[in-house]
């Protein structure tokens, strides 16, 4: 099977890739000059010669949005939250009026809490989850072994699980 061009890879995984920077830079303008500056630069490599040509697209985003972050320390950053813009899809038609109030509140819980994760934990959260990449993808990702992954994983899920517990 050939590898994914760079158009379909974008394509398909845009908003995983945009989430992921928003996530490292806190500011969605430099997390889309982020995920452009690494499609500029991944615009002039073969990717078909790579094992894992997403995994290395969403490095290749990791590390450029982890130096528009160190470039802007010394400026103050906007904290956006990766959810901001979010809108959860359409419930049923005959839920009742105080299920979208409720399902408001639970969703900033969620998001909240998600966004309260220390960096390492949110991202592979994120990676995880928003973008469905595997533990060796996500592993690749973030130049850190599989079983690392899955086990910080696991715990940012405990984590949420119990700040959450009763809550939702």
């Amino acid at each position: 099977m050939p590898a994914p061009s760079l158009e379909t890879i974008y394509r398909t995984h845009r908003q995983g890739l945009f989430t992921l920077a928003l996530s490292i830079t806190g500011c969605q303008s430099s997390a889309e000059d982020s995920v452009h500056r690494a499609f500029t630069n991944l615009s002039k490599q073969p990717l078909d010669q790579l094992p894992d040509p997403v995994a290395y697209v969403y490095r290749s985003v990791r590390n450029a949005s982890l130096d528009t972050r160190r470039r802007s320390k010394r400026h103050e950053m906007l904290r956006e939250s990766i959810f901001n813009g979010f809108v959860p899809p359409k419930a049923e038609c005959f839920q009742q009026p105080d299920s979208n109030v409720l399902t408001a509140e639970r969703d900033s819980l969620l998001r909240k809490s998600i966004d309260e994760l220390p960096e390492p934990c949110r991202q592979i959260v994120l990676l995880k989850t928003f973008s469905a990449l595997t533990f060796d993808q996500v592993s690749e990702v973030l130049s850190i072994p599989a079983k690392t992954v899955a086990t910080r994983y696991r715990r940012a899920l405990q984590t949420l699980h119990q700040k959450l517990k009763g809550q939702l």
